[in-house]
């Protein structure tokens, strides 16, 4: 069901169990993903996870930037015209909060460096979305319409599969490849 996407009437006909042992069971697993790996997989970034953000943000003309999310800034001390901030910041669109740590999209840009911000992060953006598509692709459950209506089950699915995807990411990931990667 996580994979494919199937209904669990369907699973009846393949794994001989009726469709309400298949929800109680994705229930369950998905709830055990969590409990078992939520600590491994979900943590807060470390100094090291830290400093790749930075580093990839760098590179790509955001000096500082940590990601486009929302959610609460690590430290990061550094100095932009001579002010100094002592949090990263996360890029956004104009449907989130005025806060310090994020910094929206420029709605109607006119000057060339206007023009060039807006370009550039809206590229930086567009990452959170492509993640988004892989977890869709990787766990069709989350591309199609939700079935179970309970915020509690749709958060332990959503989160046991962005776990699932991170162990699949650490298992395949090349330890000895360049920061960038």
């Amino acid at each position: 069901m996580l994979a494919y996407g199937v209904p669990t009437d369907a699973t009846d006909e393949y794994i001989k169990i009726g469709e309400s042992t298949t929800i109680k069971s994705l229930k369950r697993f998905c709830r055990a993903v969590v409990e078992v790996f939520g600590a491994c997989y979900l943590r807060s970034p470390n100094a090291d996870d830290v400093a790749r953000l930075l580093h990839i943000s760098e590179r790509r003309g955001f000096p500082r930037m940590l990601g486009s999310l929302d959610c609460i800034a690590p430290p990061a001390n550094y100095v932009i015209k001579g002010k100094k901030y002592n949090m990263g910041y996360y890029l956004v669109d104009g449907i989130y909060p005025k806060w310090s740590t994020l910094v929206q999209s420029i709605h109607d840009p006119r000057h060339r460096k206007k023009k060039l911000f807006a370009m550039k992060q809206e590229a930086c953006r567009k990452d959170v979305e492509c993640a988004f598509g892989v977890l869709q692709s990787r766990f069709s459950i989350i591309a199609g319409p939700a079935r179970l209506w309970n915020k509690k089950v749709l958060h332990d699915i959503m989160t046991s599969c962005i776990i699932m995807h991170n162990m699949i990411i650490e298992d395949e990931r090349d330890i000895n490849a360049s920061i960038e990667e």
